[in-house]
């Protein structure tokens, strides 16, 4: 047994040693690794930023111009309601008209009949 130790002990040993190069080896690549992928996260997150950014300043953009056609949506409807409510106040002063002409009418007859 003490042979076969003694024989396999070199065998050992520089697997042991091999697998401790291989660890402190392996966690550097690994770090790096890892550091490439924030690095790359990073590049993702200021780009996608980026889109954000843009899609909101379109947006802000095309807010004047949708502003405007609403605004002149709004001042076409008040315009014709000004006109509607005109032609109103016209049709009321011929009503006006006519009734206060049916009254001195109805005056003259009153008057001429005696009552």
């Amino acid at each position: 047994m003490k042979q076969i130790l003694f024989e396999n002990f070199g065998a050992f040993i520089g697997a042991i040693l091999t697998g401790i190069a291989g660890f402190l080896f392996g966690k550097k690549k690994l770090q790096a690794e890892i550091a490439g992928m924030s690095a790359d996260n990073e590049a993702k997150e200021i780009e996608n930023a980026d889109k954000l950014v843009k899609l909101y300043k379109e947006a802000l953009d095309d807010l004047g111009n949708r502003y405007e056609i609403k605004f002149k949506e709004l001042s076409s409807i008040y315009d014709s309601k000004i006109k509607l409510l005109e032609d109103e106040i016209n049709l009321h002063k011929r009503i006006i008209a006519q009734l206060k002409e049916d009254n001195i009418v109805l005056k003259q007859k009153i008057k001429n009949n005696g009552i």
